[in-house]
């Protein structure tokens, strides 16, 4: 057979080519080496641990319980590491953590889905909702899938608009919440909703949330929305919730929260405010406290009767000017009285020193630091070292630091002089001066020169044409380290010495003062124009329903406007503390407002009040508005 010559022919090779070749054999030792090293070390079995921490949530132990998964965490990875920080969060959570749950919910190495997903957002929603952070906990709410079913959807609505309340969103929160009840399963459900609603509703009134009706509200929620228009209108104030709650419900009639909600939180606000079988009010009714006497007794009945007639206690008056507090106390006992008002005077309040007996008894003053009184006594005093103290604070809150104080040579004046500047030292600010006055002068440039310190720049003008030998031009300055400007004063003595601050030279420094210094019902005129001021709702008609009443009253009431306006404010509210103060701790009143300011009880049980502010302008008393955070 023929023969076959085969010619082989070299073609260059490409150079891609020679890399791929020329690294072939550190891929095969690669390789090779790969195939004969040890296998990595096995995942933890953490099997234990995570028996202990179920056993741990189980019982409760959620702070515990979270301390475990976050062990298992450290020594895991991947999934398992993400899983373990998960349930550590719920346990945080569940152990009122929220914030420590957002730092471990932080430190998920990805966000998870599915199931998972799920369980994120819920648990971040939770803890940013209770942290204080509303935007945060709506932002992790969008993360969750269109459609997660009805359980996921019923917890996912109800931290929706917790949130929204905390925004202040109160329409869109109600909405929500209307909309969660129709997904509800069972009628116990439907009714912790509505109660969730009416909780969430006076939580979001006492912060000012806005419950205005949208146009194309349906009807249940226009009527929750309205329902929470009247609990922010009360004020938190129990009796003027309970009427506002009645008038709504005559005008709801057939609302979903009358049967589920009001009829129970109306029996709680009833038995809150249910006044005793007898009242007794000890007044100095003769001597020279006998016209503030009659203003507080005047506040006083004006408060009975605007009661419902059938839930009137009986009053009993007893005139401590006769034969002493002590004595008028003990009388008021014997007679059978159930809660005792008065008396009047620090030196009254302190007689009560020697009384014994429980009866709950609500002191319209308080004594002298060195008397101690038993504690079934409650104070109420209208002090004017607590409105000092709160000049100060609204200094402070004003931005401003530095300033000078002047008050009258008396004890009163001492006295605010000390509570301001404690206040305001505590506040971080610095009362540069004290200069105090004689109270009735026509003129106190002399005080009021020595207080900015006008003298000393006249002294040094004189002295420099003294060393120059002629005459110079010169306007006098005031001192320049003061930032504002603190009068105590009654209004003939302010209205002498706040035109003077004027005209030496402190046209531009704020004037702060007390109540003191306006006369209710007088206008203040042009002496005041600018001077800031504390004072009562009731003075300054601040609340609308306040100014209501107070035009319905005053006819009847001459002390009711005028210079006792407060001591009137004072009976008025006393009446309205007497059931809320029987039976009562420290807390039981808290942030109420009333007549003569927003008041709670302290732990040492002294009625507290935060007043209002004011300022004259166009000589005219204006509420000033509220300082900016």
């Amino acid at each position: 057979s023929g023969t076959q010559s085969v010619q082989f022919r070299r073609v260059p090779m490409q150079a891609s080519a020679r890399k791929i070749i020329s690294r072939l054999p550190g891929v095969a030792l690669a390789l090779a080496i790969a195939a004969c090293a040890p296998p990595g070390p096995p995942a933890p079995d953490t099997s234990v641990m995570q028996d202990r921490a179920e056993t741990l949530e189980a019982a409760g132990d959620h702070l515990a319980a979270a301390r475990e998964w976050q062990s298992i965490a450290e020594i895991s990875s991947g999934s398992n590491r993400d899983r373990a920080f998960l349930n550590a969060a719920r346990n945080l959570n569940a152990g009122n953590r929220p914030a420590e749950a957002r730092a471990t919910l932080d430190r998920l190495a990805r966000i998870p889905v599915g199931d998972e997903g799920v369980e994120f957002a819920l648990l971040y929603a939770d803890a940013a909702v209770a942290s204080g952070d509303p935007e945060k906990a709506l932002e992790k709410l969008d993360l969750l899938p269109p459609d997660p079913g009805d359980e996921v959807l019923e917890r996912a609505m109800k931290l929706r608009a917790e949130a929204l309340f905390d925004l202040g969103q109160g329409g869109a929160a109600v909405r929500v919440l209307v909309r969660r009840e129709k997904i509800l399963a069972s009628d116990a459900q439907v009714s912790d909703n509505r109660r969730l609603i009416w909780n969430q509703l006076q939580e979001a009134a006492a912060s000012g949330a806005d419950f205005s009706v949208p146009p194309d509200a349906d009807p249940v929620v226009a009527g929750w929305l309205e329902l929470g228009q009247a609990l922010k209108a009360a004020g938190g104030n129990p009796l003027r919730l309970r009427t506002a709650m009645a008038k709504w419900r005559d005008t709801h009639p057939d609302h979903p929260a009358n049967v589920t909600v009001l009829d129970t939180v109306m029996a709680e606000f009833q038995a809150l405010t249910a006044y005793p079988r007898t009242v007794a009010l000890i007044l100095p009714l003769e001597g020279p406290l006998a016209a503030s006497a009659r203003a507080v007794r005047d506040g006083f009945v004006a408060a009975h009767f605007e009661e419902p007639e059938d839930s009137r206690p009986e009053i009993l008056v007893f005139d401590s000017a006769r034969a002493g507090s002590k004595a008028a106390w003990e009388q008021a006992a014997e007679q059978g009285a159930d809660f005792i008002v008065g008396p009047l005077s620090k030196t009254e309040v302190g007689q009560l020193a020697g009384i014994s007996g429980g009866i709950a008894t609500l002191a319209l003053n308080e004594p002298s630091d060195d008397v101690s009184l038993p504690s079934s006594i409650y104070y109420f005093p209208l002090a004017p070292e607590d409105e000092a103290a709160q000049a100060a604070r609204r200094i402070l809150a004003d931005g401003l630091y530095r300033g000078v104080a002047m008050v009258p040579a008396n004890d009163w004046g001492m006295r605010i002089a000390e509570s301001f500047g404690e206040a305001l030292q505590g506040g971080g600010g610095r009362l540069l001066e004290i200069r105090t006055y004689v109270s009735g002068l026509p003129d106190y440039s002399e005080e009021i020169t020595r207080l900015l310190h006008v003298d000393d720049s006249r002294a040094r003008h004189q002295r420099l044409e003294r060393a120059l030998g002629t005459n110079l031009a010169f306007e006098p300055r005031r001192r320049q380290d003061a930032e504002f400007i603190f009068l105590a004063a009654l209004p003939r003595d302010g209205k002498q010495i706040a035109p003077q601050f004027r005209f030496h030279y402190a046209y531009d420094l704020p004037v702060y003062a007390t109540s003191s210094i306006y006369l209710p019902g007088e206008p203040p005129g042009n002496d005041l124009e600018g001077v800031r001021f504390d004072d009562m709702p009731w003075v300054l008609a601040s609340d609308p329903q306040f100014a209501s009443l107070r035009n319905r009253v005053e006819r009847i009431w001459p002390s009711a406007t005028g210079r006792r306006a407060r001591l009137y404010a004072l009976g008025f509210d006393a009446y309205t503390l007497v059931p809320l103060l029987r039976g009562a701790g420290p807390g039981a009143i808290s942030e109420i407002d009333a007549l003569s300011g927003t008041l709670h009880l302290t732990s040492s049980g002294r009625i507290a009040r935060t007043l209002d502010w004011a300022r004259v302008v166009n000589g005219e008393v204006r509420l000033a508005p509220a300082p900016v955070p």
